[in-house]
């Protein structure tokens, strides 16, 4: 269909449903494949304890996993763990595919609502309205810089470099600690120094 981002507001916890070999795990594969960005919520398990990664297709390297931040810069409560282990690969994660990547604002986002209700919008909260945060600031940039992203020697390196940026320009809070926190991911959304980010990573790359 010749889309540039795939957003997923939906997972499924892992080991349970969506497998490893599961048709919507071998369709997000092939969108990575063909230089597509994913973009998918981690999932509001936070607090199960026997759950320790983010949802699947989230869990997938290439795909960006999004958790949810509070209005303090809190992360949500519910927001899933990530592990440090690819369920794919049994190998360890390292950066940027690190599980989640980034937090964005999920709680108490006003949208519209179903047209049946007396008043049409309403708030919910979740990684799911995180994701479309992220969706939103990937699509402005890729009609930006998309043009100029590498294309040659691999599809995929487009991607890397996008994810690159974004683990970069992430805003880390004071309690985070480290470059990388199993909840908040590198940080929380900054969608300007994401943007600035991807501009300079091109530019050392010698493609602008």
């Amino acid at each position: 269909q010749k889309a540039d981002i795939v957003s997923l507001s939906l997972g499924s916890d892992p080991g349970d449903g969506m497998g490893i070999q599961s048709e919507t795990v071998l369709a997000v594969q092939e969108a990575l494949d063909a230089g597509i960005f994913v973009v998918a919520a981690a999932g509001n398990t936070g607090d199960d304890t026997s759950i320790s990664d983010v949802s699947v297709p989230a869990n997938m390297q290439g795909v960006i996993a999004v958790g949810t931040s509070t209005h303090s810069g809190n992360v949500w409560s519910n927001s899933a763990n990530g592990s440090m282990v690819d369920p794919y690969t049994q190998e360890n994660r390292s950066y940027p595919d690190q599980k989640p990547e980034v937090s964005a604002p999920g709680v108490g986002i006003i949208s519209t609502s179903d047209p049946s209700l007396s008043i049409p919008y309403s708030a919910s909260s979740g990684t799911s309205d995180a994701t479309v945060f992220v969706t939103g600031a990937l699509a402005l940039i890729l009609e930006r810089h998309g043009d100029a992203l590498p294309s040659s020697n691999s599809t995929r390196a487009g991607i890397t470099l996008v994810k690159q940026a974004l683990a970069d320009s992430c805003q880390p809070h004071a309690l985070q600690g480290g470059e990388h926190h199993p909840r908040w991911g590198y940080g929380i959304l900054d969608a300007t120094a994401w943007e600035r980010a991807v501009a300079d990573n091109i530019a050392s790359h010698g493609d602008i």
